[in-house]
């Protein structure tokens, strides 16, 4: 009896008012952690991604400069000779492509991706060139290849420029039949490089949600 006394005048004894608020701040501050996770993994990578490419930062009095490059002299390449076209064949051929695809010419953009497992976003989409437009298109048909399960991915929206945004880890091949008001139609071939990788701005949501699936 003695010693439940004695543990008993201890608990009582214990500066649970003091203690106790303190626990409630640290339990609140764990659940909104645990509920900001996402947001917390997303910011830290954005911030990682800003000093890898040079970006400038400031928080607070703490303030990093950018990273600034200099022109340097111009790079001299021995290895090529220039030639004139001097028969027009390959003008021909030139003016032949624009012709053949009535201007309509297939481009890409890249963006950092925040989806696990892919390296970037992309949005595919079709441009005019000069003195051309998409008035003709009325829908393109994007294929990638077997990663993509073989599907054909199809898409009428002429006001994007008929755009399809996907992920990616790697490199690929993408291939667009566009279609014609008059029945014809043209496949036009973009190899869709990461050449840019390295500067491709974070993923632009605004712009992904107008393409096409």
């Amino acid at each position: 009896m003695k010693d439940s006394t004695n543990i008993s005048d201890q608990i009582g004894s214990f500066p649970w008012d003091k203690i106790f608020p303190d626990l409630l701040w640290i339990i609140f501050w764990l659940i909104i952690i645990l509920l900001s996770k996402d947001i917390i993994k997303t910011a830290i990578t954005s911030l990682l991604n800003r000093l890898k490419h040079g970006a400038g930062i400031k928080i607070g009095s703490f303030e990093l400069q950018e990273l600034k490059v200099i022109a340097g002299q111009e790079i001299k390449n021995n290895h090529f000779q220039t030639t004139i076209d001097n028969s027009g064949l390959r003008e021909i051929e030139r003016v032949n492509y624009y012709s053949e695809h009535r201007g309509a010419m297939i481009v890409h953009k890249l963006y950092k991706s925040q989806k696990d497992g892919q390296l970037y976003e992309i949005l595919i989409y079709l441009i005019p060139k000069k003195n051309s437009n998409l008035i003709q298109v009325i829908s393109v048909e994007y294929y990638f290849g077997k990663f993509w399960g073989s599907k054909i991915f199809t898409t009428t929206d002429r006001s994007n420029g008929f755009a399809i945004a996907t992920s990616a880890y790697g490199p690929f091949l993408c291939t667009a039949k566009i279609n014609f008001n008059d029945g014809k139609s043209a496949t036009v071939y973009r190899f869709i490089d990461f050449e840019m990788g390295d500067i491709a701005p974070m993923t632009n949501n605004t712009e992904r949600t107008k393409a096409s699936y």
